[in-house]
């Protein structure tokens, strides 16, 4: 057997030898499986977000993930967060920032599967994930925010698990803290500004070879501030793009490409709310398990 006919059937083992469970085949929306118990997996995110009315905006969010499986059924994640910032010529709405890599945060997660795609028909998990920042997410400004995000994941597989539909509801309470000065006492006051997101994630990815996914996802993402007294929404954006992901024995990744299509509120003549939001977004994500 020549060496490029060996080298070809080692590859072709390769990717068709099946995924594991909790397969990433969305950059955004997550699937209804969880690890099983004793077993690991290491993540890298790169998320890269750009494009402002005016001026220069870049950005980009890093999470090293370690994911856990306690039982079949429950399993416990563990983030890192890193952020960079690069904002000139947005004043004074944003403040000039150039920062690399900058330690942004802390995040941990739960994960429950109640009905499993491949056994019971559809797929239903529920996610809850506490977590800590020093970085504030659009203007790239030390603050203190905590978070608190709940998530509702809906698998459905069809065609023999070739086609995959994910939908995820999110409802994440968040708090910054806020210094204030008095302008008569002088006297520093801190503040705690609450604010509500909601999110809605979609996305139907297809094999089109083995291990090989290509498809299509959307992000409806909104916030509701001081939400204690009353949902009024402030912003809100869709997104949708393309999608592939690759899934082997051991290692996988995923990258989903996600322009804003419609934003409001937006300037007179724009579609886009680019304020809290970005023109587009790249996430890759890739993962090893073990």
């Amino acid at each position: 057997m020549s060496r490029h006919v060996a080298l070809g059937a080692v590859l072709f083992v390769l990717s068709a030898t099946p995924a594991w469970a909790d397969e990433n085949y969305f950059g955004y929306s997550y699937g209804a499986e969880t690890l099983p118990k004793g077993k690991s997996e290491a993540y890298l995110w790169l998320t890269d977000r750009r494009g402002k009315a005016e001026g220069h905006y870049d950005a980009q969010d890093y999470k090293l993930e370690l994911e856990h499986g306690l039982t079949d059924r429950l399993q416990v994640s563990g983030y890192v967060n890193f952020q960079s910032h690069h904002i000139r010529g947005l004043e004074p709405e944003l403040a000039n920032v150039d920062r690399n890599f900058g330690f942004k945060g802390l995040q941990a997660s739960l994960k429950y599967n109640v009905l499993s795609p491949y056994k019971d028909g559809v797929g239903l998990a529920f996610y809850v994930e506490p977590g800590w920042s020093r970085i504030h997410n659009v203007e790239g400004e030390r603050t203190t925010e905590l978070e608190l995000e709940f998530k509702a994941i809906v698998q459905k597989n069809f065609l023999d698990d070739r086609l995959i539909w994910a939908t995820n509801l999110t409802l994440e309470p968040e708090w910054e803290k806020e210094k204030e000065v008095d302008p008569v006492s002088g006297r520093r006051e801190t503040e705690w500004e609450k604010e509500l997101a909601i999110e809605v994630t979609t996305g139907l990815s297809y094999r089109v070879a083995p291990n090989w996914f290509i498809g299509a996802e959307g992000r409806y993402h909104s916030e509701y501030p001081d939400w204690t007294s009353g949902l009024h929404r402030e912003h809100y954006a869709f997104f949708a793009g393309p999608t592939i992901h690759y899934g082997g024995k051991k290692w996988w990744f995923t990258a989903t490409y996600l322009p804003q299509i419609y934003g409001s509120p937006h300037e007179p003549g724009r579609s886009l709310h680019l304020d809290e939001h970005e023109k587009r977004e790249i996430r890759f994500k890739v993962g090893y398990n073990f």
